[in-house]
């Protein structure tokens, strides 16, 4: 075992601390960059369907999932309806999402993020899948953390107020720059959630294949052939995938799913542990993400991992990425407010210390750079030299040496460093010193900050209690166990989808195909398909160009538990024309069916028992209306 230091001993005690509850800052930074992109890119992906999904002129309008509720869950999205409203609502998330990504007003952006994602998750649960309740979780245990500690606006502001440098020579003493406690590794029950959330998530879904497809290899096969969830590149290459490749990627499957948890609660090599769950989780989810239409699933866990990183591998980053030979000396006009708020910002950025700070009375824009030989570099050339000796800099440095980018920040700095700019930001400045202002030590604020801690290891238990309870009464190995769940456990659960059902293409994969065929015939007399906007195609191989947003619904609406649905459906049809704009697309009559066959056995490519099965069929000209249950 290894201890806190990495030294091998150490205490029970202290071996539990640093592998179960211990995270570094820096790694809440990173995954709150990767957590606020990803999020804002998910949202992008929704948009398109966002009106057909949640508004009241859309597949399920409030006013019925009210009247049937889908669940006894929450979600706010009820409350808002009309289109104007739902794009309001849109822009609030986006928000949420923006300043969680650089980290302003951290906490608050967690937590408003958390409620919009599991209010739109749960708005219509004929589209949830193991995605959804993975994103649910992911936004519900990181909102435990304090994610903006590092790499953030708020941690840039507080460092600001921290120390207010009046000359360059003391923005080279860089140690009391931030708080002490930025820089300690922060100690929770969180990440102890975190581990065994991980853990049962891969576990169970290894405990739960159990069928001969998984057991003999050939469970990848089947998948690949569902249309329903295939991504459109998928057609082009499995017909040509050899037996023993697609045994080996079954295998590695199950392999990866099993020795996950075994790598996440180990207690033996914990650095080298924790590498391996970021390169198979990673690997895993990236191949499933690339290959099937499943929703946020594959890059929530991609997110989960990130979690992983230790000390050690920041200092082997920091090994690896810092370069001496971008060394450069940034000079500085301390007269200029503009040019010494600049310069302190790049000091508090420069987290390598390859920038140093010398005052020049000649400097031309903000600042200038001097480089080993002596040369000195202006406007766009001096801002693209500095970003490149910043940690990732150089990914951007490239770009702003282009010419027009050069130019445009060469006009920046010259008018940031304008008189007129100068006076606006002298005239608003608190006085500049070195002095490092203490953190405020009475016994109120000493008394807050321990609540506030309690508060929170007392809610993550609660959480946590939660999940195991959910856990023995959703899994299907535990369910003989008979359980009970106490109904405030439950509504923890419930009430925003923090579900623990891990048994994704168990027992054995999806074998069968299906898709939502619609032979629409409008006032014109044409005969088209409104899902597609084309004439009806009775080929299942073209539910490809569906997202998982239309083909989880299709899978769902045609189950006979939510046939109370379709007369939904039937008025999102008889809006059409109101979509396309077109008077002519007005749709009189419609027949709906659930086309589903048999996935090709391994060996061959050719699917089997096509079958059609009817959903809805009415005609407005005669008031005929059939709904089979």
């Amino acid at each position: 075992m290894t201890g806190q230091d990495g030294n091998e001993g150490g205490s029970l005690r202290s071996v539990l601390r640093e592998v179960y509850l211990l995270v570094d800052r820096r790694t809440l930074g990173l995954t709150r960059l990767l957590l606020g992109a990803y999020l804002v890119f998910d949202l992008f992906r929704r948009t398109p369907d966002w009106l057909d999904m949640f508004s009241d002129r859309g597949i399920l309008p409030s006013h019925v999932g009210l009247f049937r509720p889908q669940s006894d869950n929450l979600t706010l999205f009820h409350a808002f309806s009309s289109p104007g409203e739902l794009w309001v609502l849109w822009a609030i998330g986006l928000f949420a999402y923006l300043a969680l990504f650089v980290g302003y007003r951290t906490k608050v952006a967690q937590i408003v993020s958390l409620l919009f994602v599991t209010a739109m998750n749960g708005r219509v649960l004929l589209i949830e899948n193991g995605g959804y309740v993975i994103q649910n979780l992911l936004l519900l245990w990181t909102c435990f953390l304090p994610l903006g500690d590092r790499f953030s606006v708020d941690a840039l502001r507080a460092s600001m107020k921290q120390r207010r440098e009046g000359t360059a020579a003391v923005l080279n003493e860089r140690s009391p720059m931030d708080e002490p406690r930025r820089h300690e590794p922060l100690v929770t029950l969180a990440m102890l959630a975190i581990l065994l959330q991980l853990s049962a998530l891969y576990y169970f879904n290894v405990v739960h294949k159990t069928g001969p497809a998984w057991k003999d290899g050939t469970a990848v096969h089947y998948v690949l052939y569902n249309d329903r969830m295939a991504t459109p590149f998928v057609p082009f290459v499995r017909d040509y995938l050899p037996t023993p490749l697609v045994v080996f990627l079954t295998k590695t499957t199950m392999f990866f799913e099993a020795a996950l948890p075994l790598c996440l609660l180990t207690p033996i090599a914990v650095k080298w542990a924790r590498r391996a769950v970021v390169f198979m989780m990673c690997t895993l989810h990236i191949a499933f993400g690339s290959t099937f239409t499943l929703g946020p699933f594959a890059w929530a866990c991609c997110i989960f991992s990130t979690l992983m990183f230790r000390r050690e591998d920041w200092q082997l980053a920091w090994d690896t990425m810092r370069r001496p030979h971008r060394a450069r000396t940034v000079l500085v006009r301390e007269t200029t407010p503009a040019s010494l708020w600049t310069a302190r910002l790049l000091a508090r950025m420069d987290r390598f210390e390859l920038l140093t700070f010398r005052a020049a009375s000649d400097v031309e824009g903000l600042f200038e750079v001097e480089d080993a030989r002596g040369a000195r570099l202006r406007g766009g050339l001096a801002v693209a030299d500095v970003v490149a000796a910043l940690p990732l800099g150089p990914i951007f440095a490239w770009m702003i040496r282009l010419p027009l980018l050069r130019g445009f920040f060469a006009w920046l700095s010259a008018t940031l460093a304008s008189p007129g700019f100068s006076a606006w930001l002298g005239g608003t400045a608190t006085p500049a010193t070195g002095a490092v202002r203490p953190e405020p030590s009475s016994w109120l604020a000493r008394v807050w900050r321990g609540t506030r801690s309690s508060l929170r290891e007392g809610l993550v238990l609660l959480f946590l209690a939660a999940a195991v309870n959910q856990a023995l009464v959703e899994l299907w190995v535990a369910r003989p166990l008979g359980v009970a769940q106490p109904e405030p456990l439950r509504s923890l659960s419930h009430k925003l989808r923090f579900l623990q059902g891990w048994f994704m293409f168990s027992p054995n994969p999806v074998m069968d195909d299906g898709i939502v065929i619609c032979e629409a015939e409008t006032v014109d007399g044409r005969t088209i398909d409104p899902f597609t906007g084309n004439p009806p195609h009775h080929d299942l191989g073209g539910s490809v160009q569906f997202n998982q947003i239309w083909q989880d619904y299709m899978n769902r609406i045609q189950l006979p538990g939510n046939s109370y649905y379709r007369e939904a459906l039937q008025n999102w049809l008889l809006r059409y024309h109101e979509r396309t704009g077109d008077p002519n697309d007005r749709i009189v009559a419609a027949k709906v069916v659930w086309a589903h066959d048999l996935n090709p056995r391994l060996g061959k490519t050719e699917s089997t028992n096509y079958e059609e099965r009817d959903l809805l069929v009415f005609d407005t000209r005669t008031g005929q209306k059939n709904i089979p249950r």
